[in-house]
């Protein structure tokens, strides 16, 4: 096991890694800031962390967030002169595992760290009786399904926002992220539940709207912190692909929707919803590589469109997306039996122009009848 200590206490410094040292097994290096532990990371592994949480350069939060991302599966450790509610919460948003009030016991200290290590070696076994990948996804469909940020990038884009971030900023990066934009739609409606609010909350804009800058720019930080982010470049680069296809289908219903005396707002935020079942199975494959497990490319391709159904419709449920932004998504696949509205004929024509669903030029035709348009156009770029 190789462990960093980061203090800049050089006599607590050289007491933890004593007591490192007695639990046996571990190499352990010393860093008086974050940012030379941080160019240590960049090469060579971390199993363990210790740090204190007011450090020179950078808070050891940050540090912590900073080896979550690296190293999903290491242990993190902060120790601090006074703990808080709010420390406790932001603490296990960024995956540490133990909080250590300082002065602390020598012995306490040792039982403390003896038994986090035991935990991780318990985990590791585990971990190497998770199974092929099919099996790890059929036992997270029995658990609270999540979605990831598409990238590092977007993931330190949110962590960045200002706390008086506009409207506009946010909406960009919600449109782009399912994970921001799932939540929030959440969120709103449960404040809005709360404060009395009659009828659901079914755009991106409404839920700015309803939640205000400062609560938005709060939640994008918070999951920012909470959640992974896609680091595999086949994960990347199909999350990719998705949001290429929610663009094309948001450029055709402009489009389309240009001279329609219709809500936009509602039919652009369920396209943030089009690939959820993807994305949400896109995010288990990254948990399932962070174990430290493999799987190639055309496994992960099966996997994702086999499991792509049950997942979606598993975190629809679980989020309680509204049924109107469920009804708009399902168009894009297939118009519903009954109770044909123009919102949902255009979502579908939407997505048999752009090729999102399959051709089917005998329905293109009637259902651009249907709204009076009976000659193809072009689709934007």
């Amino acid at each position: 096991m190789k462990a960093i200590i980061v203090e800049q206490d050089p006599w607590i410094a050289e007491l933890l890694r004593s007591v490192l040292r007695d639990l046996g097994g571990i190499e352990t290096r010393l860093f008086d800031t974050a940012v030379s532990a941080i160019n240590h990371l960049r090469s060579d592994r971390v199993d363990l962390l210790i740090a204190d949480l007011q450090l020179s350069d950078r808070s050891g939060l940050d540090l912590a967030r900073e080896v979550a991302r690296r190293a999903p599966r290491s242990l993190r450790v902060l120790i601090t002169a006074s703990i808080d509610r709010q420390l406790v919460l932001d603490a296990r948003a960024a995956g540490v595992v133990d909080l250590i009030a300082k002065p602390f016991k020598l012995d306490d200290l040792r039982k403390r760290l003896a038994r986090l290590l035991q935990r991780d070696q318990e985990g590791i076994a585990a971990a190497g009786n998770i199974g092929d990948l099919n099996g790890f996804l059929q036992a997270r469909l029995k658990q609270p399904i999540r979605l990831a940020w598409t990238s590092p990038e977007r993931q330190q884009e949110a962590a960045a926002l200002p706390q008086q971030t506009s409207h506009a900023d946010y909406l960009t990066l919600a449109r782009n992220e399912p994970l921001l934009a799932l939540v929030s739609i959440n969120r709103a409606n449960r404040e809005g539940l709360l404060r009395g609010r009659e009828g659901a909350c079914v755009s991106l804009t409404e839920a700015c709207e309803w939640l205000g800058n400062h609560t938005c720019a709060d939640l994008a930080k918070r999951l920012s912190r909470a959640r992974i982010a896609l680091e595999h470049p086949l994960l990347q680069r199909l999350a990719a692909g998705f949001m290429a296809e929610r663009e094309a289908l948001a450029q055709a219903l402009k489009r389309l929707s240009a001279h329609q005396s219709i809500a936009a707002g509602p039919m652009d935020t369920a396209l943030s919803f089009c690939r959820l079942g993807e994305m949400a199975v896109i995010c288990a494959v990254q948990h399932y590589l962070n174990y430290g497990q493999q799987a190639d490319d055309e496994t992960i391709r099966q996997m994702v469109s086999d499991y792509a159904a049950p997942f979606g419709n598993q975190i629809k449920a679980q989020q309680q997306l509204p049924f109107l932004l469920r009804e708009l998504t399902g168009s894009l696949f297939q118009l519903p039996q009954t109770g044909l509205r123009k919102d949902r004929i255009l979502m579908r024509i939407a997505a048999l122009e752009t090729g999102f669903a399959s051709p089917d030029p005998t329905q293109l035709h009637q259902l651009r009848r249907l709204i009076g348009r009976d000659t193809a156009e072009p689709v934007d770029g």
